[in-house]
């Protein structure tokens, strides 16, 4: 198989073990609305990769019936990310990730590209010591997980030895419509069909990969 010349990784359920802590912070936002809380969780499983302001932007406006730049949507988002900080510290790595880390840790370009907005990965990583360990990170917003795909391909000249590393149908998806190699770890989320070759951590896909690093 041919050399890898960049990754692109995913960050929750990839690097961290933080997709349960989403789970409980959306949980604890939907709560405030009680007669919605439960289709709310049940839409936030079957859209696992959407983006919080997706989820928060369908309930203000299919639950609740508002507009949809009404100011309840940031308000959620702000108390999303308040939850979220209070667990992200305490959550543990996915096995192998931060030996993998070091590993291809200049080597080659490695691009972390996530759902979670700018400011709070930047926060987030910064808190976990991550701070300057990626060529760059991209947040949503202001990204999307495509366009970030689309930004790494234009910085590396192709999709030609890009890997992106992921958990979910959505960076499935991302990877598909760039036409760039995708590597799935298993977090217990659901893939598309044709099913991916799934890892179960970090450990395993750095073995699988030792042959294609530089």
């Amino acid at each position: 198989m041919n050399r890898l010349r960049a990754l692109i990784l995913d960050f929750d359920g990839v690097l961290l073990e933080s997709n349960r802590l989403k789970t409980e912070s959306f949980a604890v936002v939907f709560a405030r609305f009680p007669e919605h809380a439960d289709s709310m969780m049940a839409f936030h499983e079957a859209n696992v990769s959407a983006t919080r302001y997706d989820k928060f932007r369908h309930l203000v406006t299919v639950k609740l019936h508002k507009s949809v730049d009404d100011p309840l949507v940031e308000e959620l988002a702000t108390a999303f990310s308040r939850e979220m900080i209070t667990r992200i510290e305490r959550c543990a790595w996915v096995p192998g990730a931060p030996a993998f880390l070091d590993r291809v840790r200049g080597r080659l370009p490695v691009y972390l590209a996530s759902a979670t907005p700018q400011a709070e990965l930047d926060d987030i990583l910064s808190r976990r010591g991550l701070a300057g360990a990626f060529t760059e990170v991209y947040g949503c917003p202001p990204w999307t997980k495509d366009r970030a795909v689309t930004d790494v391909l234009e910085r590396t000249g192709g999709a030609s030895g890009v890997l992106f590393i992921g958990d979910s149908a959505g960076d499935q998806r991302a990877a598909t419509r760039a036409g760039v190699e995708f590597l799935a770890r298993d977090s217990g989320l659901p893939f598309d069909d044709p099913q991916p070759r799934a890892l179960t951590d970090l450990t395993a896909i750095a073995a699988a990969l030792h042959d294609r690093l530089p």
